[in-house]
Parts: structure tokens; sequence; C-alpha cells
């Protein structure tokens, strides 16, 4: 059976708990904030191990670039959200009441 795209969380780091059901709850802003923020502390921790093994010998230097660049992405992406929530934040503080 094909799920709906309703059903679907894209975006949402691996972190973010799922109920019975099978379906991703909607967690809050600051609960997704949380799991983002752990999600991309997580990977530069296996980058920096990353790096550590392929200076070893014990990891190829493909294996080691993938996750480098997989720790880069995630905190750019990082980046462009905190962007995102503060440029909302300056236009709300903008708004008249």
């Amino acid at each position: 059976m094909i799920d709906s795209i309703s059903k679907k969380n894209f975006g949402l780091p691996a972190a973010v708990k799922k109920d019975s059901g099978g379906d991703a709850t909607n967690p809050d802003f600051s609960e997704r904030l949380k799991a983002m923020l752990t999600d991309v502390n997580n990977k530069q921790h296996h980058a920096d191990d990353s790096i550590k093994k392929v200076i070893r010998g014990e990891m190829d230097i493909h294996d080691g670039m993938i996750s480098v660049s997989e720790a880069d992405i995630s905190l750019r992406y990082l980046i462009q959200v905190r962007s995102k929530v503060m440029q909302a934040y300056n236009e709300i503080i903008k708004m008249q009441i």
C-alpha cells in the first residue's frame, strides 16, 4: 500500500520518537531543534573519529571523506535553519500591534 505524502515526515532527524502506530508524532519546534542539534553533534563526533581512523589506517579514506561530508552538510543545514529562525524572529519583532 502506498503511504500518502502527508504521513511522511521529511527532514526530521532520526532522533525524533515514533509512536506505537509507526507514524512520527508531531513534536513541537523545541523538540525538533533539540533532535537536530543532537544529530549534528553526533555526526561531528563520528567525522572526528573517522578522521582518526583514516590517519591510523583503520578506515578507507573514501569512507572517512563521506562521514566528513555528511557532518559538513548537516552543519550547513543547521546554520540555514538558524538563519531562517532569526529572520522570522526579526520579522515578528518588526510587526506593529
